[in-house]
């Protein structure tokens, strides 16, 4: 699931794709008119375009929720580093072969540690 952008209110200002830190908003253009797009397959739930949105035209698939809380289960963490190595804020830490965790204050919380996870061991919490 992903956030969508109603492309007869964007204004094309471009703030969504400085805000996006996956790279998932590019620019479009159809019938000489300039718009912002999010690709479903990169974006990662964030909400951050969503809340910088100057012209409030972003919003979440039906069905999508805001993820709250993201956290590592350090019983099941290996200490890989995949989380953090695919972490577009660097909010993860750790030492290798420890469980790694999160800096819940540089968390965006995009949700794309848990994507890369091979053991599961990212637990993440939605708002209601």
């Amino acid at each position: 699931m992903a956030y969508v952008i109603d492309k007869e209110k964007c204004v094309a200002c471009g703030y969504c794709k400085f805000l996006c830190a996956l790279g998932a908003i590019e620019e479009r253009r159809e019938n000489d008119r300039d718009y912002f797009e999010i690709l479903p397959d990169k974006c990662g739930s964030c909400g951050q375009c969503a809340e910088g949105c100057l012209v409030d035209c972003i919003r979440p698939e039906k069905g999508q929720r805001k993820i709250r809380h993201v956290s590592i289960d350090s019983a099941k963490c290996i200490g890989c580093s995949l989380c953090k190595r695919n972490c577009p804020a660097d909010a993860i830490e750790g030492i290798i072969k420890q469980p790694f965790t999160i800096v819940e204050s540089l968390c965006i919380k995009c949700g794309l540690c848990a994507t890369k996870c091979k053991k599961d061991a990212i637990v993440i919490k939605y708002a209601d």
